[in-house]
Order: C-alpha cells, then sequence, then structure tokens
C-alpha cells in the first residue's frame, strides 16, 4: 500500500519502476547464540558540529559495538571526528564516559528457540546490557573499563569493574586503521558524487590468528541539501538588525515556526541563585509543552553546568522544547563557552542550535533592551517570554559558525 501512495503522488510512471535485491553477507561473528560485528557506523563528509578543533568539511562519525540498527534509530553512540580520533568528548572524562557512552548492544538471535518469523525484519534483533554483552569476544576490541577506586578509565578490558564501550583501543591506540579508513572513502565518496555523502560501514575484529580483520562499506549514497540547509548569504545580513547575532554556533539550517524568546533577565540574574532560575524554567519548559511551542532560550553562563555559580544548572527536561540555546555572557560573569559538550548528545541528534556571544566584548549581540521594550507573554522573577505573532527567522549556519535570529522588521515600531 507504501508503495502504492508513493507511485501515485510522485511523477514516476509505473511502467518505468524497477527494483532490485542486494543479497549481503552480514558481517561479524556468531557467539553464545548471538551474532553481531565488532562495530558499525554511519559517517558524513559534512559535520555541522564542530567543536573543538573540527572543522565542518572534516566529517563526523557515528560508532557502535553490535549491529547498526542502534546507529540509524538514533540510540546512544560515539562520536568522533575521523581527522581527531583521539579526542573524543563523551570519553575525555569518567563522568561523561559513564554517562554519554553506549549503554546497550544490539546483536541477531540465532537460538533457534528464539527465532521468529514477522515481517518486521527486526523481530529477531535482541539488545544486550553492558553487562551480558561484556562476555561477548568482541567487547575486547572496543571495551574500557571504569576503575571506581581511582576514579579512572582502564582500556583493559579483562579488568574488573563497570564495562564501558569507549573504541578506545581502535581510536586512541589504532589496533585498527578506522579513522583513516573513513576518511578515505568519505574523501572518494565526495568527490566520485561531486557533493556531500553519507555511509554505512561495519566492520569484523574477531577472526581467527592470521587473517585479517575485516571493513565492509554497505552503503553510501549523497547529502541533498535542502534550501533550508544551504549557506546563507552573509553579506546581506546585517547584525545591527537582528535579536541575536553569534559568530560563535552549532547547527544546521533554518528553523521555521518558532514565536517565542525566553531569556533570564539580566537585571535579576544572581550566581547563586541559578537553581531556582532552573526551577522556573522548569514550569515554564512544562508549558510550553503543553502548548506545543518551542522557543530560543538565552541565559548567562553555561546551560546544564554541574557548578551552579558557572551557570543554570538545568537537565535536558527543563529545556526539552528550546529549539536554540543561547550562552550570554554578561558584563561581571565571565565563563568560558561549554561549546554545548552538556548536551552534546541531545543537540546532535535532535538538531538543537548552540549560539555563544558576549555582547559586551564585542563578540555577538543580543538586544535584550528591545526585547524589553516588548510586552511580556509571561514573566517570572528571573525569567521573561517574549511572544511574537509571526515566526523568527532563524538561521544556525554550522559550515560559517554564525547564526542569527531576526523578526524581518528592521523597525522596532513596526514590530507586532
Amino acid at each position: 500500500a507504501a508503495s502504492r501512495a508513493y507511485i501515485q503522488t510522485s511523477q514516476n510512471l509505473l511502467s518505468e519502476e524497477k527494483m532490485a535485491v542486494i543479497v549481503q553477507e552480514v558481517c561479524g561473528t556468531g557467539q553464545e547464540g548471538f551474532f553481531l560485528p565488532t562495530f558499525s557506523g554511519v559517517a558524513r563528509s559534512i559535520n555541522h558540529y564542530p567543536i573543538g578543533d573540527e572543522r565542518p568539511e572534516e566529517g563526523i562519525c557515528n560508532l557502535a559495538m553490535g549491529l547498526g540498527k542502534i546507529v540509524v534509530d538514533g540510540g546512544r553512540t560515539l562520536r568522533f571526528s575521523p581527522r581527531w580520533p583521539q579526542r573524543v568528548l563523551q570519553t575525555s572524562t569518567p563522568g561523561l564516559a559513564l554517562r554519554e557512552t553506549q549503554d546497550e548492544v544490539m546483536v541477531l538471535d540465532l537460538r533457534p528457540e528464539a527465532f521468529r518469523t514477522s515481517s518486521d525484519d527486526a523481530v529477531n534483533v535482541r539488545r544486550l546490557d553492558l553487562a551480558t554483552a561484556g562476555r561477548l569476544r568482541q567487547m575486547r576490541f572496543v571495551g574500557s573499563v571504569w576503575d571506581r577506586e581511582n576514579d579512572r578509565i582502564s582500556d583493559s578490558p579483562t579488568n574488573p569493574g563497570r564495562k564501558l564501550i569507549t573504541f578506545n583501543n581502535i581510536l586512541k591506540y589504532g589496533a585498527f586503521p578506522l579513522a583513516d579508513i573513513v576518511a578515505e572513502m568519505l574523501r572518494m565518496g565526495a568527490e566520485e558524487m561531486h557533493c556531500p555523502v553519507e555511509i554505512e560501514f561495519a566492520g569484523n575484529m574477531d577472526v581467527p590468528a592470521g587473517e585479517r580483520c575485516l571493513m565492509n562499506l554497505l552503503q553510501i549514497r549523497p547529502i541533498i541539501d535542502s534550501p533550508d540547509n544551504r549557506p546563507i548569504d552573509w553579506a546581506g545580513i546585517d547584525p545591527g538588525e537582528t535579536l541575536i547575532y553569534a559568530e560563535s554556533a552549532l547547527g544546521v539550517g533554518r528553523m521555521e515556526g518558532i514565536t517565542e524568546i525566553v531569556y533570564v533577565k539580566p537585571e535579576s540574574f544572581d550566581k547563586l541563585r541559578t537553581e531556582r532560575i532552573a526551577d522556573e524554567l522548569l514550569e515554564l519548559n512544562r508549558r510550553m509543552r503543553d502548548e506545543g511551542l518551542s522557543y530560543v532560550l538565552v541565559g548567562p553562563g553555561r546551560w546544564g553546568t554541574s557548578i551552579p555559580t558557572l551557570g543554570i544548572p538545568v537537565k535536558w527536561s527543563h529545556i526539552s522544547e528550546a529549539k536554540v540555546i543561547v550562552e550570554c555572557g554578561i558584563e561581571g560573569f565571565h565563563v568560558d563557552p561549554s561549546q554545548g559538550t552538556h548536551f552534546f548528545q541531545n543537540v546532535t541528534s535532535l538538531g538543537v542550535g548552540y549560539l555563544n556571544v558576549a555582547p559586551y566584548r564585542g563578540e555577538g549581540r543580543f538586544d535584550v533592551e528591545r526585547l524589553n521594550a516588548l510586552p511580556a507573554a509571561s514573566e517570572t522573577t528571573f525569567l521573561r517570554r517574549v511572544h511574537f505573532e509571526r515566526p523568527l527567522e532563524v538561521c544556525v549556519d554550522g559550515k560559517s559558525n554564525r547564526a542569527f535570529v531576526r523578526t524581518g522588521f528592521p523597525d522596532p515600531d513596526n514590530e507586532s
């Protein structure tokens, strides 16, 4: 039915439609009735969320132990740049590794008693927790252990302790040249297709002694930029006409349908009362979710910091409806930008824009005076919400690391 509906709505002629079936050998080996590759992943030749020394054109890769279904389904995976494989944010500290690395492994269940027939191609796929997956041979190639007594990550997976999937043996110590292979495949793919590409791959290191490890290229396809994601002509953008302008930004494309800006009132901000600000934001975010509204969120310091005096100590549930997160430095409260690290998994997977501005130092713009002059849709002790009758124009260009938010009405007197 879905195929027929597609034909009816497309310009394709049924007589010209062709289908092919490709039979591929599944990459991996079996153990204890489960079949899985050592790793699988998806790599893209364009990185719209570069952090640190990363550059957009160097690409980005999401990697997981086991079947790649966890990657394409948006599960928790390891993110790394093929150019900087040893600089992985998620494994940079024990705390991040414990919270942000892969927590389940997807495998094909080969046990006869568990086999099911179904039109659902995932019916015989199982999700193993790390305690179970830790017994599999594949874990020795990708696993590490948390040394609780010394609060450090040990890269010997045979040591006792909680298992972690860090890929340190591959990315950090070069047990397999994965980063080089991915970088070369992305380069060749983009060169031959004349556009950015996305590849899916899988690898198997669990091979008999003396045999070579395998790296399988499964799919390659072009990344077709929609008009919303194409580079902006910044020569036509006047920062002075924007509500927010940043030259330190992560994200991709234009964002439609945003009519709200929520900001921490600078005159009310107190770094010793940031937990109260978080409580107010939790309630406001709940109301926004109930109303089906998304918003731009602006506040001083670091969002999501574990140190309340450095910013607002929110969890993702506090700001889940925010489509753009702005860290705004204010005079007398200088904090280095967090580069989105606290929410990076959510930021990248949900396409959230991340901006950093510090207008008092001439870095970007936040026109709080104009917002203060507009009527508030709601206001609390620390927060103010401004509603616009027409959607805001919001664009985050990850390729140039610039972004802006504007009303489309340069003259404030014309604002609704």
